[in-house]
């Protein structure tokens, strides 16, 4: 079985720090050992991130262009036609105004991962792009839903056809990702980028939390850079000298897994995060998770056995948690062991895979 895979938001890549790119290319992963053949043919990206409907209508344009020449190129021979199409990460700033077409044209399946359905988009600067998305998640066959957060919305849109997809990623480097337990100062880890307002909030709350532990000595590692990094700096300032604040940059993929071995809590809010392939890593390093629970981060957690979560924005909740694992080694070992099974029984490649194979044997492919 051949599966033509399309990611309009952008290039699935497993070596970058962004979750999008990087889920891409899992999907793909999972694909491959669910079907014979996985295809990603050469298509226009559709994502604005401003707001401007003439870039809109220009990638609508190009998009219409593209799977006009992709229809053809199927139609005489000159590609091989799939038995499927598998879009990713479907939504107003990213519409797949492709996948739709060429699915009915060819009478095949067609199916979404992660799309978003976000009707307070109508009408808005999104308008033409929030149209495109919602006709292309009414047009699916399936819809993965990877949080209840979608989910919710998606029930709405396309009741019967939305299937749980949860967070996964390969858990394979991380196995071994664990120290010995410290006698000394404990060290957390956060790792975010600071590119925009929903990371700036969660290191504003991780700082807050940390002043009111002001007899609790400890390190903490942030890695992690964008353009709120000086601004980020300086909200850290008040933690010292009591705390040990290490900021170390951007981290690559491939070096995530010893960074989590130095570490004994993982301190990430996660306000607004879709999900957060990073709250993954860290249980698969056997690190406790301390977060918030907001948007997608109780669907890549499990509170109260790997993680311990409080609401979004209350500080004094947050530092409560974190002074309560800090205090508590055997919960420490607890959680971080829960979240280590929790990610290889559940949160695999494999188990992916085994909830894409039900999904196309459910229409018909297997």
């Amino acid at each position: 079985m051949r599966v033509a895979f399309y990611s309009p938001m952008s290039e699935p890549d497993a070596t970058v720090a962004s979750g999008t790119q990087r889920m891409g290319a899992l999907l793909q992963r999972a694909l491959a050992l669910s079907c014979d053949d996985v295809v990603r043919p050469r298509l226009p990206r559709t994502f604005d991130g401003r707001g401007d409907r003439d870039v809109q209508i220009s990638l609508q344009a190009a998009s219409h262009r593209a799977g006009a020449e992709l229809l053809e190129a199927y139609r005489d021979g000159t590609l091989p036609k799939p038995d499927l199409w598998f879009s990713y990460h479907v939504y107003y700033k990213s519409p797949d105004w492709i996948g739709p077409v060429v699915a009915r044209e060819l009478g095949i399946p067609y199916v979404v991962a992660e799309g978003s359905h976000a009707p307070k988009r109508a009408g808005g600067p999104w308008a033409l792009g929030h149209e495109g998305a919602t006709a292309a998640l009414r047009a699916a066959d399936r819809l993965l839903a990877m949080t209840a957060f979608d989910r919710f919305c998606l029930d709405q849109l396309a009741p019967g056809r939305v299937r749980d997809l949860k967070p996964f990623f390969d858990a394979i480097a991380f196995a071994n990702a664990r120290r010995a337990e410290p006698a000394g100062v404990l060290h957390l880890l956060a790792v975010a980028m600071m590119r925009n307002e929903r990371k700036r909030a969660s290191f504003a709350l991780l700082a807050d939390a940390l002043k009111l532990l002001d007899n609790v000595p400890l390190t903490l590692s942030i890695a992690g850079d964008g353009a709120y990094r000086r601004e980020i700096e300086a909200m850290f300032l008040p933690c010292a000298p009591l705390h040990t604040i290490r900021f170390l940059g951007a981290v690559a993929a491939e070096q995530m897994p010893r960074l989590m071995s130095g570490a004994d809590v993982f301190c990430w809010p996660g306000l607004g995060e879709a999900y957060g392939l990073v709250f993954l890593e860290a249980q698969a390093a056997g690190l406790p998770v301390v977060a918030c629970r907001d948007r997608g981060v109780p669907d890549a957690t499990r509170e109260d056995q790997t993680t311990l979560l409080s609401a979004p924005g209350d500080a004094a909740a947050y530092a409560a948690n974190l002074r309560r694992v800090l205090s508590d080694m055997p919960l420490r070992r607890r959680l971080g062991e829960n979240g280590r099974v929790f990610v290889q029984r559940e949160r695999s490649v494999e188990a992916a895979a085994g909830t894409l194979r039900s999904v196309l044997a459910e229409l018909g492919l297997r």
